[in-house]
C-alpha cells in the first residue's frame, strides 16, 4: 500500500509538476485515508462509493470544515483516478461523488466602535508609531489590499486634494478623509526618505515594508480591540466596505474604490446587516 501511495506522489511531482505544498497536502490526505482503511480492515482495492461516503462522514464527525472535507475528497478522487488509469483497480469508486456544498459565511468585520477604539489608540510619537497609525488609517480609509498598500510610493499621495493613486490590476484614485490625511502628513514629516519615487511605507531599517511586516504591525495592535482576536488587512478592507454601504454609499462606488474588475454584487450585499437593509428599505420605498 505504501509503495502505491509513493508511486502516486511521484506521479504528481514528475508528471503533474505540482508544487511541493500541493503534493504534501495530497500525501497527507491520502495517508490519512489509508490509515482509516487499515483500522477498518479494508484493502485499497476493495474501496467503493459507500466506503468513501462513510469516511467523509467520519471526517464530518471530527468537526472538520466542509472545505477541508472537500479537499480530502478531491485528493481521494485523484488518487483513485491514478489507480484506475494505471490498472491497479477495475473501476473508479469516487468518480460520481460530488464535494459537499461549502456554506458562504458573512465576512468577518469590525464594528464602527471597534475601529474607533483601534484608531483612537495613543500611538507613540515616533517614526514607528506615526507610521503604524498612518497604515491603519489608510487601510480603513481606502479599503486597499495589503499588496496595494505596500506598493504605494510617496508621489501616489496627494494630501492637498485628499486622494491616493493606486496603480494595481485596476488603476484608481481613492479619496481619503481628514483622519487618514493627518496621519499621513504626520508620518511623512518624520520619514527618513522623501524622494517622490521611494516607497511610502518603510520598515525601521529604511527598507520597503513587506507584506509580512505589515501583518505584524497590525497584529501588534490586535489586543486593543479584542484580546485573542486577530485583525488582518482583509478585515479592515471588509470593514471599510461594510461601513460605507451601511451609511448609504452605493454598491457601484464601493466596488470602484475596492478595485473590483467585475460586478460582484453578492459579496458586498452580504456585508450589509439585515437590520440596515430594512432601515434603508423603509426610508427609500414609497409604500413602505
Amino acid at each position: 500500500m505504501e509503495s502505491i501511495v509513493q508511486a502516486f506522489i511521484d506521479f504528481l511531482k514528475n508528471d503533474k509538476k505540482l508544487s511541493d505544498n500541493t503534493i504534501e497536502s495530497y500525501k497527507r490526505d491520502i495517508t490519512q485515508f489509508m490509515e482509516h482503511l487499515k483500522e477498518n480492515n479494508i484493502e485499497y482495492y476493495d474501496v467503493n462509493k459507500i466506503t468513501i461516503i462513510s469516511y467523509l462522514n467520519f471526517l464530518k464527525h471530527k468537526n472538520m470544515s466542509q472545505s477541508t472535507i472537500s479537499r480530502h475528497l478531491s485528493s481521494i478522487k485523484s488518487f483513485y483516478q491514478y489507480l484506475f488509469m494505471n490498472k491497479f483497480i477495475d473501476k473508479e469508486p469516487a468518480y460520481t461523488l460530488d464535494a459537499p456544498k461549502i456554506e458562504k459565511k458573512v465576512p468577518l468585520t469590525l464594528s464602527v466602535e471597534q475601529v474607533d477604539k483601534l484608531l483612537s489608540h495613543e500611538f507613540e510619537n515616533s517614526e514607528k508609531g506615526l507610521r503604524d497609525k498612518a497604515i491603519l488609517e489608510v487601510l480603513y480609509a481606502t479599503g486597499l489590499k495589503v499588496s496595494e498598500l505596500i506598493s504605494l510610493r510617496v508621489k501616489d499621495v496627494n494630501l492637498n486634494y485628499g486622494y491616493i493613486y493606486c496603480k494595481s490590476s485596476k488603476e484608481r484614485f481613492i479619496p481619503i478623509g481628514n483622519s487618514a490625511s493627518n496621519a499621513l502628513q504626520n508620518y511623512i514629516s518624520v520619514r527618513r526618505k522623501i524622494d517622490q519615487d521611494e516607497f511610502l511605507f518603510l520598515n525601521l531599517r529604511g527598507e520597503p515594508l513587506t507584506r509580512q511586516g505589515c501583518w505584524k504591525i497590525i497584529k501588534e495592535y490586535t489586543d486593543i480591540v479584542n484580546p485573542g482576536f486577530d485583525i488582518t488587512p482583509s478585515i479592515l478592507r471588509k470593514s471599510f466596505a461594510k461601513h460605507m454601504l451601511e451609511n448609504g454609499a452605493d454598491i457601484r462606488s464601493v466596488q470602484e474604490i475596492l478595485g473590483y474588475k467585475s460586478f460582484n454584487q453578492g459579496d458586498l450585499i452580504s456585508l450589509i446587516s439585515k437590520s440596515k437593509i430594512k432601515e434603508v428599505y423603509k426610508k427609500s420605498h414609497p409604500r413602505a
